[in-house]
């Protein structure tokens, strides 16, 4: 049986989000993209201008 996602710890985060976390953000000057939450579901986000790249539900 699949394992469900609300099991899931921050050891286990898929690579996307590892993969965005720590480069500039293509929508303002300022950035850096940063693992944290958007809309309740894991993503990662601008820390300047709250822009979202990625989310995962």
């Amino acid at each position: 049986m699949a394992k469900s996602q609300s099991s899931r710890t921050s050891d286990d985060d898929p690579k996307l989000l590892a993969i965005l976390e720590g480069r500039p953000c293509p929508d303002c000057d300022d950035g850096e993209l940063e693992r944290g939450t958007y809309k309740e579901n894991r993503a990662v986000v601008c820390n300047s201008c709250d822009t979202p790249r990625a989310q995962l539900w």
